[in-house]
């Protein structure tokens, strides 16, 4: 059996099993671009819509802003 170590819970949530991979494709003009998204969730079913986090300072962003499809900031 382990040890059990002491976490301090400010970092116990970086413990918890977040779920599936979720892969964010972009594209536009000619340009791609995938990142994993290490946060996401379901938004709504009908018609399907989910949310995830994506940093302002990367190519994902700046492709999925420049479609104009559904995004707010």
């Amino acid at each position: 059996m382990r040890e059990r170590i002491a976490v301090p819970p400010a970092k116990a949530c970086r413990l918890l099993n977040h779920g599936l991979t979720v892969l964010v494709l972009s594209a536009h003009a000619g340009r791609r671009n995938v990142m994993a998204a290490s946060w996401s969730m379901p938004l709504d079913f009908d018609p399907p819509k989910v949310a995830v986090v994506i940093d302002k300072a990367t190519p994902t962003r700046e492709l999925v802003e420049a479609t104009g499809d559904a995004f707010e900031v």
